[in-house]
């Protein structure tokens, strides 16, 4: 495997994993401001939780992108033979 390829898929890993883990954390950290009725909660989850989840999203999905290109095999020449009857 190339350099490139692995270094986009670790990329990718990385970035699922924080906006995975960011996602629940913003998730359960609005329900838990909601049910106790703190305004400040939600206004710190929006303004310092949502926007490194959203980067973190965007990377993620480039990368994604670049490794739905295959790289090309090289492909030992095969001969076939016909089968007649």
């Amino acid at each position: 495997m190339d350099t490139s390829r692995r270094v986009t898929e670790t990329v990718f890993v990385i970035t699922l994993g924080a906006l995975l883990i960011g996602g629940v954390l913003f998730v359960a950290g609005q329900a838990a401001g909601l049910v106790a009725g703190q305004g400040g909660w939600l206004d710190f989850f929006n303004n310092f939780i949502k926007p490194p989840i959203c980067i973190a999203a965007s990377v993620c999905a480039v990368a994604g992108f670049l490794l739905s290109y295959k790289r090309l095999q090289k492909q030992s020449p095969q001969q076939q033979e016909a089968t007649t009857r």
